[in-house]
């Protein structure tokens, strides 16, 4: 064996811990770091998707909720039998379709003809034509009507179908009186067609780039993802198709999310160039420097994404790193969760504040009036309903048109929001021209003199209203039931029973000449 000067062998011995730091290093990045790196990335694509799903669901079920709101209504349900002008003249004019973001209204009787209905485009104004409803020339589209109650409450579907305009999501909800009672009269359908508007607003959602395409029925969609399913990714990719179906699970369009991490960082770089040349002279130094400037910063950016993930509230992670690619996912990661935090909070207001006044909607009332109830069971603290009612409404709205009646409509629910002073509160559109107000437990003499204030106020705000035989201006009649925690039975309190008792004292206070208020107890019971 020829042997070898100490040079020789400093140098080999160099070359062969070049070699291997080189080669452990590039497997290192190769089998560890861009492998946990990938699956943060996907992670972050994980929950754009989910944000995906969670705007789609807020989206469908606001519609609904717009449905549900018309529907269920004394005023439609009436409309129904006599089919009169008035009701289309004032409610399906172009500002609603506008003020809504929906597309198109469609009034079917109960014996699944069409009564009466109007496409409109809510962005450009443009008249739209429709023929879904036409359940003989399209039976499968009966599918989308959910089976009639007959008792009190109401039955409602909502999803997405094909249409001759594009794709859209539909809403249909059963026409009954505003107590949810009543004969069946047929279903209020909502429109909202899926546009490049539509995909534009979930984008500002998702902070990604989303677009989509109509699908025709031969179409493969083998192996798509659908739209509310669970997103797992077990690979990163830039692009993620999303399908969506229509009740017969027939394909309705395929959303495209254009991912803001789709692709990885390269193997090797100018940072692992720079790790290797310097190990070369200084190896001992270069392996302390990758365990804290790598290692380390990996396993805890790994370790606070999975504490991250377990959290329901998130935090900002550190994005000190010394190395680039886990800053940028570091910072991703906190963009994402924040955007996704703002965006929770503002559908969540959207979901229950009425667009119009800018005061919690129906819905956000029913999920305030059930704590309230809760407090009243578990805590023996009563509250108060009032109904409240714009007197002369229809004849402000025929005088001065309803622009000026969604001013007026805005000005009394602002002036009345201001009578909820304590954290607990509640001034909410019940539907139409009439608001409900919620406030916890108070004296009767408490309760008499807020009633008085909210008439003064009406008088201050002096809305001019010359056809009111009431008064001069605006006034609004009041009706309010007080509940106490001795109402409570079997723990349970009746929610229909308490609007019910409400507006009884309303009726009461309209009866007694209007621009007043009429208090009354729950029950009887003392």
């Amino acid at each position: 064996m020829k042997s070898l000067t100490f040079n020789q062998l400093q140098l080999r011995v160099l070359v062969l811990l070049f070699l291997l730091f080189t080669s452990a290093l590039i497997g290192y990045r190769y089998f560890i770091e861009l492998p946990k790196l990938e699956r943060s990335a996907s992670l972050l694509a994980e929950r754009e998707l989910d944000t995906l799903t969670f705007s789609m669901k807020k989206i469908v079920t606001l519609v609904s909720r717009f449905g549900f709101d018309y529907a269920v209504w004394s005023t439609t349900h009436d409309f129904m039998l006599d089919l009169n002008q008035d009701y289309i003249d004032e409610n399906l004019v172009d500002n609603t379709f506008e003020s809504l973001e929906v597309d198109g209204f469609f009034y079917i009787n109960d014996k699944l003809e069409l009564v009466t209905e109007k496409g409109l485009n809510h962005k450009t104004g443009k008249a739209l034509s429709f023929s879904f409803y036409d359940f003989k020339k399209f039976p499968h589209n009966l599918s989308m009507l959910p089976s009639a109650r007959t008792g009190i409450g109401t039955s409602m579907t909502m999803g997405f179908l094909t249409t001759q305009n594009g794709p859209a999501i539909y809403s249909v909800n059963q026409i009954r009186r505003s107590d949810k009672g009543g004969e069946h009269r047929g279903f209020l359908i909502l429109i909202k067609l899926i546009d490049d508007e539509f995909t534009a607003n979930l984008s500002t959602h998702t902070m990604t780039n989303i677009s989509f395409s109509p699908l025709s029925q031969n179409k493969n969609i083998k192996g798509l993802q659908q739209w509310d399913q669970k997103s797992i990714l077990t690979s990163l990719k830039p692009f993620s198709k999303v399908l969506i179906e229509d009740m017969n699970k027939r394909p309705v369009a395929i959303l495209n999310m254009e991912h803001s991490m789709g692709n990885m960082p390269n193997l090797i770089n100018k940072q692992s160039v720079i790790f290797i040349t310097l190990i070369s002279f200084l190896f001992y130094m270069v392996y302390r420097l990758v365990s804290i400037t790598i290692i380390i910063p990996v396993k805890k950016l790994a370790n606070d994404i999975k504490v991250l993930d377990s959290k329901e509230k998130y935090t900002l992670l550190n994005e000190n790193y010394a190395v680039r690619e886990l800053t940028t996912v570091s910072k991703n990661v906190n963009e994402l969760m924040s955007t996704v935090q703002k965006q929770n909070e503002l559908l969540a207001k959207q979901v229950s504040t009425d667009q119009l006044t800018q005061v919690m909607n129906r819905y956000g009332l029913t999920v305030e009036i059930d704590k309230q109830k809760d407090q009243c069971i578990r805590l023996n603290v009563g509250f108060i309903v009032v109904m409240c009612d714009i007197d002369h409404f229809k004849k402000y709205n025929d005088s001065f048109g309803h622009m000026q009646g969604d001013k007026a409509l805005f000005d009394v629910a602002q002036s009345l929001e201001k009578h909820c002073k304590r954290p607990s509160d509640v001034c909410a559109r019940f539907g139409g021209e009439e608001f409900t107000l919620l406030f916890s437990e108070m004296s009767e003499d408490d309760l008499q003199k807020k009633m008085k204030e909210i008439i003064t106020a009406m008088e201050i705000l002096n809305i001019f209203h010359s056809k009111s035989p009431t008064a001069p201006y605006v006034t609004v009649s009041l009706g309010a039931t007080i509940v106490r925690p001795s109402d409570v039975v079997d723990y349970a309190l009746a929610t229909d029973e308490i609007f019910k008792k409400a507006d009884n004292a309303l009726y009461q206070a309209k009866a007694n000449g209007r621009n007043g208020f009429v208090i009354n107890y729950f029950t009887s019971n003392k």
